[in-house]
């Protein structure tokens, strides 16, 4: 979710997602708090888990800071000031209000 409201769509692809600055990262944040390499999802099994990978300005779920955590549909993740909602695959974007 932009600052101006809008919202990107990012698919989940693959078993692991780059989250950061970094112009490799599988989802780009061009947020100057966000670390270039500031945290990733994985894949394990059915579920999705997001691991920080030592950000100095935390990676948090539905507020609380977390060094891992498993992902439940609706979830909002903070990568530093970015704000992210995770939709579980499967589930109708539109529906989930995204």
């Amino acid at each position: 979710m932009r600052p101006d409201g809008q919202e990107l769509s990012f698919p989940l692809a693959g078993s692991v997602m780059l989250i950061g600055r970094d112009e490799d990262a599988d989802i780009r944040v061009d947020e100057p708090l966000v670390s270039r390499a500031h945290a990733r999802i994985e894949k394990r099994g059915g579920a999705y888990f997001v691991l920080d990978l030592g950000s100095t300005n935390l990676t948090k779920v539905n507020g609380q800071p977390v060094r891992e955590r498993e992902l439940r549909d609706g979830d909002e993740l903070h990568f530093a000031r970015a704000r992210c909602r995770f939709v579980a695959p499967g589930v109708d974007p539109v529906a989930a209000g995204v």
